[in-house]
């Protein structure tokens, strides 16, 4: 691992050369509608999260929150991550906090060394590293900020992240690596590198377009990314943005950064900074070829500076009096030109205003576009993207939604690829925060990763692959084998996990996820606000299924889900529903919001608990009926409980304030056992079932952990980057832990060498049903295991039978009129085996096939005057349309050849007659056997029919059934009432011959009943 400067351990809490600690108002982007529309009174002090989501409430009462590009996802996003890391007064925790939280880890870690050797992890990254699409609409695998190719080496190029920090590649984008896990969690908005010497890199921190890090100022690195020191432009607050960040071209001691609080310089490389501009700078951008000409802008303003940024002028000339958002483009291609691109007001729901064009250096500008609605929604305020060809100066690109292009320097635009068209060669993932030429590279930063089009927009390229930048909301691992797995994407959908490939197998944002305990290829997946559950059966190879939400019901922007052992999905609402085939069915307990977490006890799927806020609510009827059993001091975060234990309940709760809990008798009463655990958020608990009852917890800056022989908590994130983690699942078959983090993607750790030595209790209550002559059909009620039941063994007598996933088991092959006896006993992927169920006897039914009715209307004017095969020669002089024969019968052998001759008869007239002869092969009680027409002749008034055929060598051997039918004008067919002829049934007796390759007759053994037709 690398190490990080030592200065960086006081980042937060020593005095810099410039130290800002501005009282800023919002820390989501404050020119998102919902945040201009907060009271102006709010707006003089630290404005609270509770503040922010009521503005944001009153925002949608009157707009579209479902529409592409509304900007409804980003607030969600925000919200749902910084929930946890706010005060009990809504405040936010500061870098102090952070870096006092830091701090106290790294002392944990020097002084509780023999204590963590005991215990040691090692995290591994897991990924994404790159994945496959398999049902995704917006495929993607994470947000980029912003792209930086080194002027001295174009095959490096950098990265900024918002919440996975930077990471370089020394190949052109084909491999990456992090450059910064060592840090206190951090993302990086902007990054320039020395041209005079490549090992100096500065980046500019925290997400300037979401808010998803804070920004803590300018960093700067000395020796290629290695170690990190701050600058003198370090800020204490949550709510200040560090965007794009400039080097002069010929002097690389002077920088300038756009920030949320102005533009600051530097002419001392990095040591000392000086504000030159004031107000929320949104871009910055040099005059090519000339660094005394910067151009700036605000949400609302233009500047020009003329003096190396030492002090700027407001240009208004040809611009829009008003505007919600602006950015600049410049070209060096004609360095006279200055684009911009503006947004318009808030209350105009940031439409494209236009595009503006200068030919004067920006002294004056001229409206060149407006008409064509280049932004396609109304979020422009998040992300907004312009740049402009370095070889031809009308050659422009815009990017909001999707990326548009011009080729008349703006006076018409064509769109160059589409959110929902993944596989398109111009695709870029929707929300484009970046775009920028380097050399004859245009780069695309999206919220899908970074792509590249070296064709000046005609294609793309992704060079995501091997960036592990992803933000997880949620993870699931199956039972079975943690090769399996399945979590949800902040933007990118639902990411299936088998064959060690990931695969993006539907959009949207994924949220929590789910595992079927007995099928680990089923994957189940929500979106936001649990308003869609996505299915895979084919380990996220295909998307199989989608189900609607319950009618009428929202769900929280994460909706909770949560699958039993017997594979039973249950999902929280405002009601707890239960998935039965693709509908859902409600609960009868009502809450007063929506629910926030689903725990099932894993050894009585009868107990469940959920939490509604501060409330925790218990079930002992498989979640038919809750009851309140224990109101926390604030809102319940995660839950969970004892693995074998079911009187042993484990919770952490919301915010720095939240602490962790323990019952011990059910979840009515709950005790802290929070020692150890920083002031920060809180994000999961999950109880490993060993020796010493390890608990893990997931929080803002890594894992800890605690077992029955430690007073205090520990950190366990050997090798995990200083990221929140915000879920751990357990695989005790491979026996590991994995991580799902927020911004670095999913992380794996061994837990030493516990072996699963547990047996599966026994299964229960069954019995047998549908009894035929070959089959009969068993169930029985769901066995429980420690980790879990992956299949079961059925039994006849002492003999093993078949094996099952499932509860229910077709016995098939079975003799008719005979007792047998039945068993079945659960199994675990360790081996481990249950003992036998009850026992069941059952006795096959008689072997009585009824076969469908055949006959002639009128057998008076013709009949069947004698039938002669084998042994049978029988005068049927009988004149009824259907006779039957059965009782008489003979011998056949299989492979050899009989010869049938059938004599007609006519009272009068002769008439043209056709002829059939069938027999049951299979014994099925049908003719309808391939093979079982075993004779035909076309019609004729011949005086007797002969024919010849050889019994099949497939035919069942015993008593079976042939038919011979003879139709007035007409060859029969087996089961037809005609108008004039006559049908008769004989019994044949098939036995065995000599051993020759039989022909095909379709089996059918299994048939029990086969009714008359």
């Amino acid at each position: 691992m690398k190490k990080t400067n030592t200065k960086l351990l006081y980042l937060f809490t020593i005095i810099s050369f410039l130290s800002l600690d501005y009282k800023g108002y919002a820390q989501f982007n404050e020119d998102a509608p919902w945040m201009q529309q907060l009271s102006a009174t709010s707006r003089k002090g630290k404005l609270t999260i509770d503040e922010m989501v009521a503005s944001f409430d009153r925002y949608w009462l009157t707009h579209d929150k479902d529409k592409k590009g509304s900007g409804y996802k980003p607030f969600m996003r925000w919200e749902y991550h910084w929930r946890n890391n706010t005060h009990p007064d809504g405040t936010f925790i500061t870098p102090a906090e952070i870096n006092a939280a830091w701090a106290l880890k790294k002392s944990q870690i020097t002084q509780k060394g023999n204590e963590l050797l005991e215990r040691t992890s090692s995290w591994q990254p897991v990924g994404p590293f790159n994945h496959t699409i398999n049902g995704s609409w917006s495929a993607g695998q994470g947000r980029v900020n912003t792209v930086y190719v080194d002027p001295n080496n174009a095959s490096t190029i950098y990265v900024g992240t918002p919440a996975g920090g930077i990471w370089k590649s020394t190949n052109g984008g084909t491999s990456w690596a992090p450059l910064s896990d060592e840090l206190p969690q951090i993302g990086v908005s902007g990054i320039v590198v020395d041209k005079n010497n490549s090992n100096i890199i500065y980046i500019a921190t925290g997400d300037k377009d979401a808010g998803d890090t804070y920004s803590i100022g300018v960093l700067k690195s000395t020796n290629g990314g290695t170690t990190w020191n701050t600058t003198g432009l370090s800020f204490t607050n949550t709510s200040t943005r560090a965007g794009d960040i400039y080097m002069h071209p010929t002097n690389s001691n002077i920088l300038w950064v756009a920030t949320s609080v102005g533009i600051y310089k530097t002419t001392d490389a990095g040591v000392t900074w000086t504000s030159v501009l004031s107000g929320n700078i949104k871009d910055i951008k040099l005059k090519p070829g000339d660094p005394n000409t910067i151009y700036a802008v605000t949400s609302t303003a233009f500047y020009k500076s003329t003096n190396e940024g030492t002090s700027f002028t407001q240009v208004t000339s040809g611009l829009p009096s008003a505007s919600g958002r602006l950015i600049i483009g410049v070209t060096p291609a004609n360095a006279n030109y200055v684009y911009v691109l503006s947004a318009n007001t808030s209350a105009n729901s940031y439409a494209f205003q236009g595009l503006y064009r200068s030919t004067n250096s920006g002294n004056s500008f001229t409206k060149t576009a407006s008409t064509t609605n280049i932004f396609e929604n109304t979020q422009a305020w998040y992300d907004l993207a312009l740049e402009i060809s370095p070889t031809n100066a009308d050659l422009v690109f815009t990017g909001v939604l999707n990326i548009w292009k011009s080729t008349n320097g703006g006076s018409s635009f064509t769109k160059v690829n589409s959110w929902s068209s993944p596989t398109a060669t111009t695709y870029t993932h929707a929300d484009i925060h970046f775009l920028r030429y380097y050399g004859n590279k245009l780069y695309c930063g999206s919220d899908g990763g970074i792509y590249e089009s070296s064709n000046d927009g005609v294609s793309f390229t992704s060079k995501t692959s091997g960036l592990q930048i992803s933000q997880f909301y949620k993870i699931a691992v199956s039972k079975q084998t943690s090769t399996n797995m399945v979590g949800g994407l902040q933007d990118n959908g639902g990411y299936a996990y088998s064959g060690n490939q990931w695969k993006n197998y539907y959009g949207a944002d994924g949220m929590d996820t789910g595992v079927d305990p007995n099928n680990s290829n089923k994957y189940y997946g929500f979106i936001q606000n649990g308003g869609t559950l996505y299915i895979t059966t084919d380990g996220g190879n295909s998307l199989g299924s989608n189900i609607s939400k319950p009618s009428g019901e929202t769900g929280n922007w994460v909706t909770p889900l949560t699958i039993n052992s017997s594979g039973e999905l249950f999902a929280g609402y405002k009601k707890l529903y239960r998935l039965n085939g693709s509908s859902w069915v409600a609960g009868n307990t009502a809450f007063t919001s929506a629910i926030e977490n689903v725990i099932v006890d894993p050894s009585n799927n009868n107990i469940m608990y959920v939490s509604d806020a501060t409330k925790l609510y218990k079930s002992t009827d498989k979640g038919v009926n809750f009851s309140l059993i224990y109101t926390f001091p604030t809102t319940v975060k995660s839950v969970t409980v004892h693995s074998t234990n079911s009187a042993i309940v484990y919770a952490v709760t919301q915010g720095t304030g939240g602490l962790a809990y323990q019952s011990t008798n059910g979840g009515t009463a709950f005790s802290s056992i929070n020692t150890g655990l920083p002031s920060i958020g809180k994000n999961v608990i999950v109880h490993q079932n060993d020796a010493n009852n390890t608990l893990y917890v997931g929080t803002t800056l890594g894992v800890y952990y605690k077992d029955d022989t430690m007073s205090s908590w520990l950190p366990f994130d050997t090798g995990l980057p200083n990221v929140s983690v915000t879920d751990l699942e357990i695989n005790y078959i491979d026996n590991n832990l994995t991580a799902a983090t927020y911004g670095r993607g999913i992380w794996r750790t061994s837990l030493g060498a516990t072996a699963d030595t547990t047996a599966p209790s026994s299964p229960t209550s069954l019995t047998a049903s549908g009894t035929t002559q070959t089959t009969t059909n068993l169930a029985w009620s769901v066995a429980t295991d420690n980790v879990a039941v992956t299949g079961y063994d059925v039994y006849r007598g002492t003999t093993i039978i078949g094996s099952t996933a499932n509860r229910t088991y077709n016995v098939t092959g079975l003799t008719a009129a005979t007792a047998y006896t039945f068993s079945v006993k659960a199994k675990d992927a360790a081996g481990n085996v249950s003992g036998a169920s009850n026992t069941v006897s059952v006795t096959t039914l008689n072997n009585v096939v009824n076969y469908c009715a055949s006959n002639g209307q009128n057998a008076t004017e013709e009949y069947i005057g004698r039938v002669v095969f084998g042994t049978i020669n029988n005068p049927s002089t009988g004149t009824t349309g259907y006779e039957n024969f059965t009782s008489k019968s003979t011998n056949i052998t299989r492979g050899s050849a009989y010869t049938i001759t059938i004599t007609p008869v006519w009272p009068g007239s002769t008439y043209s007659e056709g002829y059939a002869v069938w027999i049951d092969y299979n014994k099925d009680g049908d003719f309808s056997d391939a093979g079982e027409l075993v004779w035909s002749k076309a019609t004729s008034t011949a005086t007797s029919a002969t024919g010849t055929f050889t019994i099949s060598g497939a035919a069942l051997l015993g008593s079976t059934r042939m038919r011979v039918a003879m139709k007035y004008n007409g060859t029969p067919t087996a089961c037809e009432s005609f108008s004039y002829g006559q049908v008769e049934d004989y019994t044949v007796n098939i036995v065995a011959g000599a051993p020759q390759t039989p022909e095909t007759i379709a089996q059918n053994s299994d048939v029990s009943t086969v009714k008359m037709m």
